[in-house]
């Protein structure tokens, strides 16, 4: 009996030359505006004094080495990490609450979910000199009513004293970035089974003991996930806000790791050093993305 003929092979498809030609548009742009100034900033960074400086000599970890040993890096990285742990915290515990308040329903559910929705859709400029007018020192709604409801004797400087500037920044942004946290949450909430919340009410599990072991749990994957992009965001992205704000001061209360390299191009002029902290930025950035990538996989993806 003859061998049975062995199965034909599938050909996998020909790729044309029409997606390659559709596609170079978008790759020669993502290597002009991206790729390139990341290149340049590296190159700079490994420079003497910067090409635009007439010295181009190189120079090595020179920069690197400098701004590690030194204490206004130091302290402008402790400020983004506060920053960062700060409005991630507060962003996500103001979403969540949102959040379960919305997945309840209540007379008017749709209208107060797109009233909140407004921040999110607001420009950044918009945002920040909004929140500056209103928690001016002398002419600010916010000591306004404070000093008329008798909380506090005399006007605070919300954005000149240096304990409270940072706050007052932050509190700005987690304004801008809390309809993020609570349209996502809302849709992980939304995909817990009701089934589960029957049988632990029927185990004699009350509210808080449903939301420890069910709730939670239910939304770990899109937590993880929600809290990397908000870390991202806040780390890296956040500069608009800030430095319309406050620009860094009072006396570098605000000075991020984004706002020391604005600072060390534009105002100090030295390319080569903010060369340097942008690329240490956007390496810890990229870290970060890197990870949100991995844990916003699907479980079969990994």
């Amino acid at each position: 009996m003859p061998p049975p003929s062995a199965a034909p092979r599938k050909r996998a498809p020909r790729i044309g030359t029409l997606p390659l030609v559709l596609l170079l548009p978008v790759v020669v742009c993502i290597a002009i505006f991206y790729a390139g100034p990341i290149l340049f900033a590296v190159v700079q960074s490994l420079q003497k004094g910067g090409a635009a400086m007439g010295d181009p000599g190189f120079a090595g970890a020179a920069h690197y080495l400098s701004l590690f040993g030194d204490r206004r890096f130091h302290s402008s990285a402790f400020i983004t990490l506060v920053f960062t742990v700060g409005v991630v915290v507060a962003t996500y515990a103001i979403g969540l609450g949102l959040a379960l308040l919305l997945n309840k329903g209540f007379p008017g559910q749709r209208a107060v979910g797109g009233l909140l929705i407004i921040p999110w859709t607001m420009p950044l400029v918009v945002v920040a000199v909004v929140w500056g007018w209103l928690l001016d020192y002398q002419f600010g709604i916010v000591n306004y009513l404070l000093e008329r409801w008798g909380v506090i004797d005399r006007p605070i400087g919300w954005l000149t004293d240096p304990d409270m500037a940072l706050w007052s920044v932050g509190a700005a942004n987690v304004w801008r970035l809390f309809p993020l946290a609570m349209v996502t949450l809302l849709a992980a909430l939304k995909s817990i089974p009701q089934e589960l919340y029957e049988a632990a009410e029927v185990d004699g599990a009350d509210r808080w003991h449903a939301f420890l072991y069910v709730t939670l749990p239910g939304i770990r994957p899109t937590t993880i996930a929600l809290v990397l992009l908000l870390a991202i965001w806040a780390f890296g992205r956040i500069f608009t806000i800030v430095f319309v704000m406050a620009g860094g001061g009072p006396a570098g209360a605000t000075e991020t790791l984004v706002i020391q390299t604005y600072l060390e191009a534009f105002r100090y002029f030295r390319l080569e050093r903010a060369s340097a902290l942008g690329v240490i930025t956007l390496v810890i950035s990229a870290a970060l993305t890197i990870l949100y990538l991995k844990v916003s996989r699907a479980p079969g993806e990994r």
